[in-house]
């Protein structure tokens, strides 16, 4: 997939997600000139993973922000968002 297909890809998914993690709601913030990387900073997941057949489109991907990610690993999606979701606040 080229650089501007990834990007508007990534556009995409964000905007329909509304620029939250769909695992533990945190506003993910884009990585941009001046910004390092932090726990917040947004990400595509695949809710089907590629090594299990996952295909690389809107429908499997969501965003999440990179603490989620990382935290989900080989997870399942639902699994993973109803763990979250019982998790406290800090």
């Amino acid at each position: 997939m080229k650089a501007a297909q990834r990007i508007k890809l990534f556009e995409t998914i964000f905007a329909r997600d509304g620029g939250r993690c769909v695992y533990c709601g945190v506003e993910a913030h884009r990585l941009g000139k001046g910004l390092g990387r932090s726990p917040a900073l947004a990400t595509l997941d695949h809710v089907v993973p590629r090594s299990q057949g996952g295909p690389l489109n809107p429908a499997n991907l969501v965003l999440a922000c990179q603490a989620c990610n990382n935290q989900r690993g080989i997870m399942d999606a639902e699994e993973f968002r109803a763990l979250k979701q019982r998790m406290p606040l800090p």
